[in-house]
């Protein structure tokens, strides 16, 4: 074989490599999703108890063995589920971004987040119900990672506008963005849990609660509340 065409065989063979591990990598990628798609699928269909790595290798086809060289553990899955979901939560929270008023995005970003509740309640019970543990330890990647839950973050400088319009400097914004959480969560979790019971609408009562925020600050809530019509 002659020099040139020696050299033409080297880069030939390097370039099938590389073109090989790109296929092998994408393929990776492929399997992964399939993965995900269907523990979304089961979760959604019957709950996080019935995730089981058997379970999804079955659903898409695969060997069991060798689905634990992409997810180790049925948790694994399940924490990617739970950023999932928090990442759907940030997509139903767009809308309120958008909101100028201080006092309507507070009104925007509860209404988002009731909407996710009802709109995705199996995502919903994942991370802020089935798999606390879970929700917890991707919150505090969140943290270390960007300073802050986005979601709460998001809240917090919504409460701090607020203030500063009413150049109210004796409250910390994190007292009152937590209390509204908690409230507009637990309207939310009650809903979702007792179905039966003759809640009022959430939307009434997320209003009432918007605006006892507000007097509690010494502001005078709207007359009408704006409202919304929420969707990711």
């Amino acid at each position: 074989m002659s020099s040139p065409e020696r050299a033409l065989e080297v880069p030939g063979k390097a370039f099938r490599e590389m073109a090989k591990e790109r296929m092998k990598a994408r393929h990776r990628e492929e399997v992964r999703a399939l993965m995900i798609a269907a523990s979304r699928e089961i979760v959604l269909a019957e709950g996080i108890d019935a995730l089981t790595i058997r379970r999804v290798a079955k659903a898409i086809g695969y060997c069991g063995g060798s689905i634990y060289s992409y997810f180790d553990s049925r948790e694994a899955i399940a924490i990617e589920l739970v950023r999932e979901g928090f990442d759907r939560l940030n997509e139903f929270m767009k809308h309120a971004h958008e909101v100028v008023d201080p006092i309507e995005r507070l009104h925007a970003i509860g209404y988002a987040y009731l909407a996710f509740a009802d709109q995705e309640p199996a995502s919903f019970r994942l991370i802020f119900m089935n798999q606390a543990k879970l929700s917890d330890q991707v919150m505090a990647e969140a943290i270390e990672r960007h300073g802050g839950f986005t979601t709460y973050e998001f809240l917090v400088d919504a409460v701090r506008k607020v203030l500063e319009m009413r150049n109210v400097t004796s409250i910390d914004p994190h007292e009152i963005a937590q209390l509204a959480w908690s409230t507009i969560h637990g309207v939310a979790t009650l809903r979702l849990t007792l179905t039966a019971f003759p809640f009022v609408e959430a939307e009434t009562l997320m209003n009432h609660s918007t605006s006892a925020l507000l007097c509690r600050l010494g502001i005078e809530p709207p007359l009408a509340a704006p409202t919304y019509e929420v969707r990711a």
